[in-house]
């Protein structure tokens, strides 16, 4: 019999799972989404199950790239690979969101492909954080509440709105209790085995995804998945989802403390209140929880957020991934080198394609990267992870 966490590995390998389908098959309908910014909330409470697309199993991107650029990122050529050898055919609807120019041309060529799904609305998220963009986020969550209504032939409630608030902040809840249990010197759950429930939990129904959860923290009560000398890594990066990536980074001795992820962190930071107005507090917290670098205005509460962590998670190194041709990345890459370079903390660049192999180099730049984290150690000028000053004042 598998574990939980075995079970999660699963689930998170395959493009549709029987928590799906069986879902699906007592009536309800799956609409996927492209990115936290969408409101999982709203497709919850008019009886649907919200689907976070990714790539798994993916082939390649011989199909996708009939359709997008070379210079498109790998995440949106899979996918639409996967789109036009009907993979997603299950999907009741898509909800796509302006996250970055690349994901933009999805849902156009979704539709100029002629693509059966029912059900395609584009939410378009603010770019920057202020009470102006929380207002027009808001009237993007009434567009989208009355598209869906307007599909489905129902009306979805407030009180209904305030019933999946609750479930999907009781998920967010226990997912912020599973990562806070890597602020320890023993972490219980591995980075590519978070990663793996991350993936699984936003491809079933939100109410099996609290279950799995509750499960997970009981499975890994008392658990040490690290190991003596690991360099403590803090995660930053947009769209993954290959778990034998971290693990490659695990096998280089890393144990992955802390992230900024669009498979991570983000997808669970901050509460959606349940009192007043409800697309109001929907908007107060996709706005506002830890962002990436879609946001322009916001770089230096995730410098902040960066450093705290480093701090309460007792980080010894960052590594920040960019896919290739990610502009949004590349600069916050460029920036975020800089500012740790002012402070002597050490932070590893890497660019790398969506399932794109090149382990044997990626292998090459992290352990020559640790061996350097280790060198400085040595010395009486660098704090390792246990240690009281980082020098990220």
């Amino acid at each position: 019999m598998m574990t939980i966490l075995e079970t999660t590995r699963q689930l998170a390998s395959l493009t549709h799972n029987e928590h799906l389908m069986s879902a699906h098959a007592s009536g309800r309908r799956i609409i996927g989404y492209f990115c936290a910014y969408i409101p999982e909330e709203i497709i919850h409470a008019a009886g649907c199950i919200p689907y976070r697309m990714r790539a798994a199993q993916s082939t390649g991107t011989t199909l996708g790239d009939t359709w997008f650029s070379s210079i498109n990122c790998t995440f949106v050529r899979h996918v639409f690979d996967k789109v036009l050898r009907h993979d997603f055919d299950f999907l009741d609807g898509v909800v796509f969101m302006n996250g970055c120019d690349h994901l933009r041309r999805v849902y156009d060529n979704w539709r100029f492909a002629g693509v059966s799904t029912p059900f395609l609305h584009m939410f378009i998220t603010p770019h920057v954080i202020n009470d102006n963009a929380r207002s027009q986020y808001r009237r993007e969550c009434l567009k989208f509440k009355e598209a869906l209504e307007k599909h489905l032939g129902t009306v979805i409630t407030d009180q209904a709105l305030q019933a999946s608030i609750r479930l999907y902040n009781r998920k967010r809840a226990l997912l912020q209790e599973i990562y806070e249990l890597r602020k320890g010197i023993t972490i219980p759950i591995k980075g590519s085995e978070m990663l793996a429930l991350m993936l699984a939990v936003t491809a079933v129904p939100v109410e099996d995804a609290i279950e799995i959860l509750q499960q997970i923290l009981i499975e890994i009560k008392g658990r040490d998945a690290s190991a003596p000398g690991d360099i403590r890594i803090f995660l930053a990066a947009g769209h993954m989802e290959e778990i034998d990536h971290l693990e490659l980074l695990e096998e280089c001795g890393a144990t992955i403390a802390g992230d900024n992820l669009c498979m991570g962190l983000r997808h669970f930071d901050g509460q959606a209140s349940v009192k007043g107005d409800v697309l109001g507090a929907l908007a107060e917290r996709y706005v506002g929880h830890i962002s990436c670098p879609r946001m322009i205005n916001d770089f230096q509460r995730r410098l902040d957020h960066a450093k705290a962590t480093c701090r309460d998670y007792a980080i010894d190194a960052i590594i920040l991934e960019k896919m290739k041709f990610c502009d949004l990345w590349g600069g916050e890459a460029f920036i975020w080198r800089n500012e740790f370079k002012k402070t002597g903390f050490p932070i590893l660049v890497l660019e790398r394609e969506l399932y794109g192999g090149s382990t044997g180099q990626i292998r090459t730049r992290v352990q020559a990267f640790f061996e350097q984290v280790r060198n400085r150690q040595a010395h009486d000028d660098f704090v390792p992870a246990a240690g009281k000053d980082y020098r990220l004042k």
